[in-house]
């Protein structure tokens, strides 16, 4: 049952890839798609030869570096508004009046302020990662049970006790699936970065590989990125399972890039 499954999950992925193979030269000239055999060809090429490894390590280090900035920032940041209505009150109209702001549209300004380097990409990177993080964090601490944490407190737990044993616990499921799906926002960060203005990486990669008319390298470099999201959702989506198998988290937050 299990084999019969994953055939099914392969079977279209195959059929358009056969589709492609057939189609092209065919439907369509190969200039503008290339085929399979191409792409895979050029992959192979691209290792065996060391060109992307240097493209590979500073992409690699602009999403590690903007995912875990953005993942604290917005672990923090959730939870001390989630946790004081106060700070809510005043803090959450900037909030949301800056999460609707286009990320993309910011590239530039990061471009200027910390030059072309992986600064400006870790921080596009983080920004995008950030404002989703924080939405679910926010979302998970605000929907705790006000009558659960007077019984907690009723019962003398102190703040400490209150955080660890009430807090965190409701809000994981909220903070994991942020994390989760923060990944492919963090590869556009950089990717968006590095299309804007960089020396090196993924993106300049697909740059460049589009301006000479080589689609076999855009779609080198597009399978290289799908890896990266792929691998970084299959580690997390086991994290989550893990850590939350007596919950399944209900929350949707809105689409933004």
């Amino acid at each position: 049952a299990k084999e019969g499954r994953v055939l099914m999950t392969l079977l279209p992925g195959i059929a358009i890839l056969a589709f492609w193979q057939w189609a092209s030269g065919r439907l369509i000239r190969e200039i503008y798609v290339s085929k399979p055999t191409a792409v895979a060809a050029r992959l192979y090429e691209l290792f065996a030869s060391g060109e992307i490894y240097p493209h590979l390590w500073t992409t690699g280090q602009e999403l590690v570096l903007g995912y875990v900035i953005g993942v604290a920032g917005g672990i923090l940041g959730g939870y001390a508004l989630g946790r004081s209505p106060r700070l809510a009150n005043i803090f959450e109209p900037y909030v949301m009046a800056f999460y609707g702001i286009p990320k993309i549209a910011l590239a530039p300004l990061f471009i200027i302020w910390f030059g072309i380097g992986i600064g400006s990409k870790v921080a596009l990177a983080a920004i995008m990662v950030f404002f989703l993080v924080f939405y679910n964090v926010y979302t998970g601490v605000r929907s705790v049970d006000r009558e659960l944490i007077n019984l907690t407190l009723v019962m003398g737990a102190n703040q400490r006790q209150l955080t660890y044993h009430v807090y965190l616990p409701a809000a994981a499921p909220f903070v994991l699936l942020g994390m989760r799906m923060a990944v492919p926002y963090s590869v556009i960060g950089v990717i968006v970065g590095e299309f804007t203005s960089s020396v090196q990486g993924l993106g300049l990669f697909i740059h460049e590989a589009s301006s000479t008319y080589d689609p076999a390298g855009v779609f080198a470099g597009i399978v290289i990125l799908l890896a990266f999201v792929v691998v970084a959702n299959f580690l997390a989506g086991r994290l989550e399972r893990r850590l939350l198998r007596w919950k399944t988290p209900m929350i949707q937050p809105p689409s933004d890039i």
